[in-house]
């Protein structure tokens, strides 16, 4: 199943003030890796477990539709920058309708 999914890459980037030896030193980071849709499943495990722990739901779905060759290099990317997981679910998830700016 996996062969068949259509996966479609994200780039998040952003400053790093602790990377250089003042915050005026700070390094650019800039983060990629290929995501496939999210299905209805998915995004719905996704909203169950966001009320209780909105950072885990968000490192779940990236798990699950990271693919399978950078799933390692996310799970390390994570662990040194722990906000992309929630980055990257929102974009994500923007991508599938939703949206807190409904009306706005």
């Amino acid at each position: 199943m996996e062969e068949n999914r259509k996966y479609v890459k994200f780039t998040h980037s952003f400053e790093d003030p602790w990377a250089g030896e003042s915050a005026e030193d700070a390094k650019a980071v800039s983060v990629t890796f290929r995501f496939a849709k999210p299905t209805k499943t998915q995004i719905q495990r996704l909203q169950d477990k966001a009320a209780k722990n909105s950072s885990q739901a968000s490192r779940n779905l990236l798990l699950d539709v990271i693919h399978p060759e950078e799933r390692e290099e996310l799970m390390e990317k994570m662990e040194e920058y722990p906000g992309i997981a929630t980055s990257f679910a929102t974009a994500i998830i923007r991508g599938v309708g939703i949206s807190a700016e409904l009306g706005n």
